[in-house]
């Protein structure tokens, strides 16, 4: 048995003595940590990540759709934010329940869930107001979230076929400054009502928009957070509220724009400036002496700034005695000025987490290798948001729908088996083709061939189900076979296969090469002396 040793917790041992100077510990420290002249001027802060946001969110909302409005920049953003995250078609919703026996998938039921989740998502059915289809107010809630860093919504019972509809607020009407403390287990923190474990009890909402015109003193109202739909993104743990997803490049953004619109306006001055008209100033008089009117009365002829000469083309002007041009060349925009901007852009697109070429719809500098291997990062950090938008909105709406379409008799199933059926249902985001599809299609081929993947995951890559696809292609080939059309490229008119037809091409190809290439053959005289060609044929000379 091995020897133990008993530790006595009531005494604590003594602490060791430390011997230390302060130059060793000094050179050993971390250089970031250091207090030099270079590190005085680096801020620290020891605030936690609720308190930086208190202090900072109105003001970094408000500036980041300052930015949306009128930097093209940030407007870009939000719209590759738009397009990668939710796409043309917006996220697909696939049933796979299955039986439970048997272990095949449950077609009616699926074909049920399916049909009425496309019913529902029309415009005038998804949404309290009926204003937007569910993929418009997909591409809203990520524009929303990318912009203001939340989304907030009420899961509303509403009169229509399934008793359900989404209601979006603004996230203004979640007061930021509200802070109560009530006792140990529950407290506010920015108009979220949180437990102990910062588990989410309720939303203390303003019935409208704090700062609209017309809207009187508003009252807090509570509302169950089993009722609200609260989507952002976090990135620090017991975080309670969002923030923009521009916030790290928004400072320079900002200044970016500034400087673009100072080179701007220099470079206007520059091409309406033609030059300066200089006059003489008359001996005893100061420059600032009304000439018009001397001492012995008499007036003398000077220009005002009526008589400023417009450059009118074709036109020539002539000058009063003693006056002279000097012509004014203006140095904006400055040599340098494509390549500062460029490079401010790479900053920013590095701080927005997308690529150089997509958000400054720049392509003079990339080859295929570059572009695509800047695209797979990219591409997977708009997976990662896709994940993130499908686990914060789809799903919860998903099954508040199903929830209320049970109880109103549009799904033939338990309420129960809620948590089952949503175990099983699938989302397809939008997927993403290659530049070179040719050779992409190859290395799938061959990746499926050699088991390092599935038919399933290559479609899927793309936003597309497999079975879908199979069901899709099999109403083709029917209804293709229904109509009796031969389907397929016949050089000779003859509609049947390609496969038949690329047989038939490569056999006249070879016939042809046998006959061109016995052609050229010299002949020879066999053992019996008979002439014949390098393949065994009798040669004939008459023949061509």
């Amino acid at each position: 048995m091995a020897n133990l040793t008993l530790l006595n917790l009531e005494t604590p041992p003594p602490r060791a003595k430390l011997r230390y100077s302060g130059k060793g510990l000094s050179t050993r420290s971390f250089g970031a940590a250091k207090m030099t002249r270079q590190t005085m001027d680096w801020a620290m802060d020891p605030l936690s990540r609720d308190q930086k946001i208190f202090q900072a969110l109105k003001q970094l909302r408000y500036r980041s759709r300052q930015l949306a409005d009128n930097d093209h920049t940030m407007a870009r953003f939000l719209a590759l934010c738009s397009t990668n995250i939710i796409g043309p078609t917006g996220v697909r919703m696939q049933p796979k329940v299955k039986l439970l026996r048997g272990g095949g998938l449950d077609e009616n039921l699926n074909a049920q869930i399916l049909s009425n989740w496309y019913a529902w998502t029309r415009k005038g059915n998804c949404t309290t107001d009926g204003r937007y289809s569910f993929h418009a107010l997909e591409r809203l809630t990520v524009r929303t979230m990318a912009c203001d860093g939340e989304g907030l919504f009420l899961k509303n019972s509403w009169d229509n076929p399934w008793g359900f509809a989404v209601q979006m607020l603004d996230v203004d009407q979640l007061d930021t400054t509200y802070f109560v403390r009530w006792d140990g287990k529950r407290e506010v923190r920015m108009g979220v009502e949180v437990d102990k474990f910062r588990r989410p009890l309720a939303y203390w909402l303003y019935s409208g928009h704090p700062s609209e015109v017309g809207q009187g003193p508003q009252d807090r109202y509570r509302v169950d957070a089993t009722s609200v739909l609260h989507c952002f993104d976090p990135d620090s743990a017991r975080q309670t509220r969002g923030v923009p997803w521009a916030a790290p490049a928004m400072g320079s953004m900002n200044q970016l724009r500034g400087y673009m619109e100072a080179e701007v306006v220099a470079a206007r001055v520059g091409a309406s400036v033609m030059g300066f008209i200089k006059r003489p100033t008359p001996e005893g008089d100061a420059p600032d002496v009304d000439r018009n009117n001397k001492d012995d009365g008499e007036d003398e002829e000077v220009r005002t700034d009526a008589d400023d000469i417009d450059a009118t083309p074709g036109s020539f002007h002539s000058l009063f005695d003693g006056e002279d041009i000097t012509t004014f060349k203006s140095e904006h925009p400055t040599v340098a000025f494509s390549a500062f901007v460029k490079e401010c852009k790479r900053d920013i697109a590095t701080a927005l987490q997308v690529s150089f070429t997509s958000l400054a719809d720049d392509l003079s500098e990339v080859n295929f290798s570059s572009i695509r291997a800047g695209l797979l990062l990219e591409r997977d950090m708009w997976r990662v948001r896709q994940k993130l938008v499908i686990e914060q909105f789809h799903q919860p709406i998903f099954r508040a729908w199903l929830s209320s379409s049970i109880l109103a008799g549009r799904i033939d199933i338990s309420v129960r088996d809620i948590d089952a059926v949503c175990a099983q249902i699938v989302w397809h985001p939008r997927g993403w083709d290659w530049v070179d599809p040719l050779k992409d299609e190859q290395a799938a081929a061959m990746a499926i061939q050699n088991l390092t993947t599935t038919l399933t995951r290559v479609v899927a890559a793309r936003g597309l189900s497999l079975e879908e696809l199979i069901a899709e292609r099999k109403y083709e080939l029917d209804m293709i076979k229904a109509a009796g059309i031969p389907v397929g490229t016949d050089n000779k008119g003859d509609a049947t296969t390609a496969s038949d037809d690329q047989q038939d091409d490569q056999a006249d190809d070879a016939g042809a090469k046998k006959k061109k290439a016995a052609g050229r053959m010299i002949p020879h005289e066999d053992a019996e002396g008979v002439l014949r060609n390098m393949d065994g044929t009798v040669h004939n000379p008459l023949q061509p």
